[in-house]
């Protein structure tokens, strides 16, 4: 009999066990299976979707613990709960640690406390499914500024790698046009570029965020992230190249890499493009556990481990290019020397010391500048002329920035759309990436210079997307 509803696997080489728990689950409405030996279990997983299992530890052949370490490496996603008889610390330490398990119990258990905590689990998984598919969706409807946002927004999980993703994509750009990667393969670096690290959201924020040393069961969980980025996008059409690169670009030149133990040119040349820009950048910025390293210091241990973690040929690029234009040279006008060189920017917003903050600081820096104090008015302007970029703030009498910034997406698509907010709401987030697909989100207070770099960098993108990439499909 098929069933749509959670099913729940109960794992016990005692039979009165697992009549007594089958019982009481069903009772409950939830449906379950049963095994009474790890490789059994192991047996029903591959055949049919299982969302939890619940698991004895004392068991022969293969001890309950072992059996929760085997499902967490090849069904990670299926929430593991583990039974003991007696209350051994150190069996409780290696399930947590290794087996990565949702709850412990010790039998007798109290019935109550193990349905809530199954609930609980079954609930953590939909949610996390949910949160993936929501993910996939948004990627599969994306186009070169919604995979920016999203980039971006995925970013936000971990604080300390604040434009990360922007930066790698800089340089792995600047290295991309030096070696003469094929124009058809340019628009592919870029969505893996932005996307390398999509695969954190399955990461804990309390491993992400840690300041101290990784364990092994936590520096796994941190490697899975390559495998669950390569999920999300492979199976989007467009990111589908993409996603091989997301999936190689921990993969290093000796073989030893994760997760597929690559071994030199076995990985896209693109991967090891991205592999280079990803290191150098995380050496060089502030992380949990350690301040960003000096520039020269990073240099000279990219230039240590030719050979072994990377390409040599593409360490030697990237440490010419980077001789010749430093960080800030690599950083700034990567795409095209040609840019147009008297852009029009349009600000939104309904304060008037902002706009003409904003007048002031970008007149300063060769754009021709627009304001408006209302959507109507913005409105007014883009129907008279055209605007290269809208900067429009969220909160708005007679309409939000989301609203101007759909209508505008919808009326002049070309034009880049950049939403500022004055406080951080994730509903309204998604909704500026989602239905006005911006290219970034700034928040109040912002820093000049970020707003200075932003704009260059999405008035470059703009380039990009009409010179090198013009076969993309927008929404």
């Amino acid at each position: 009999m098929v069933t749509l509803g959670p099913k729940v696997l109960l794992v016990d080489d005692e039979q009165s066990i697992l009549r007594s728990l089958s019982r009481m689950f069903r009772m409950n409405g939830i449906d379950v299976a049963t095994a009474d030996s790890g490789t059994m279990a192991m047996d029903i997983i591959r055949k049919e979707p299982i969302d939890l299992v619940i698991s004895d530890h004392m068991m022969p052949e293969m001890s309950g613990l072992d059996l929760m370490v085997q499902i967490r490496d090849t069904y990670p996603e299926i929430i593991r709960i583990m039974l003991t008889a007696s209350f051994e610390r150190q069996v409780m330490q290696k399930a947590i640690n290794q087996g990565e398990i949702y709850r412990f119990f010790v039998k007798p258990w109290n019935e109550d406390e193990l349905l809530d905590a199954v609930r609980s689990g079954i609930k953590h998984k939909s949610d996390t499914v949910g949160e993936k598919n929501r993910i996939v969706d948004e990627l599969t409807r994306s186009n070169i500024e919604t995979v920016m946002a999203l980039a971006e927004a995925i970013e936000l999980k971990d604080t300390y790698t604040k434009g990360h993703c922007s930066r790698v994509r800089d340089y792995s750009v600047r290295m991309a046009r030096a070696v003469g990667l094929p124009s058809g393969l340019l628009i592919h670096l870029v969505y893996g570029a932005l996307l390398h690290d999509c695969g954190k959201i399955g990461v804990a924020e309390s491993i992400l965020l840690k300041s101290g040393k990784l364990d092994e069961s936590e520096r796994k969980a941190i490697e899975y992230h390559s495998i669950l980025g390569f999920e999300l996008t492979n199976s989007v059409s467009h990111l589908k190249t993409a996603s091989l690169f997301i999936r190689q670009h921990h993969e290093r030149w000796d073989g030893t890499g994760y997760p597929d133990g690559l071994c030199q040119d076995e990985a896209h040349i693109c991967s090891r493009i991205i592999s280079i820009a990803d290191t150098f950048d995380a050496m060089t910025s502030d992380r949990p556990y350690r301040k960003g390293m000096a520039i020269d210091k990073a240099r000279q241990i990219l230039i240590e481990n030719k050979g072994a973690q990377f390409d040599p040929e593409l360490v030697d690029l990237f440490v010419s290019i980077l001789d010749k234009k430093g960080v800030a040279g690599m950083l700034e006008n990567s795409y095209a020397d040609d840019a147009p060189t008297m852009p029009v920017i349009l600000f939104v917003d309904d304060e008037l010391p902002v706009l003409k903050s904003m007048y002031r600081i970008m007149t300063a820096e060769n754009y021709t500048v627009k304001t408006a104090s209302s959507a109507d008015e913005a409105l007014e302007i883009l129907d008279r002329q055209n605007v290269d970029l809208v900067v429009s703030d969220q909160r708005m009498p007679g309409g939000t920035g989301v609203q101007l910034l759909r209508t505008v997406k919808l009326k002049y698509p070309g034009t880049v759309r950049i939403m500022r907010f004055g406080y951080a709401d994730l509903n309204e987030t998604m909704a500026a990436i989602n239905e006005a697909g911006v290219y970034k989100v700034l928040m109040k207070p912002w820093n000049d210079g970020e707003l200075k770099v932003t704009i260059k960098n999405a008035l470059e993108w703009q380039h990009m997307s009409r010179t090198c990439i013009s076969d993309i499909s927008h929404v």
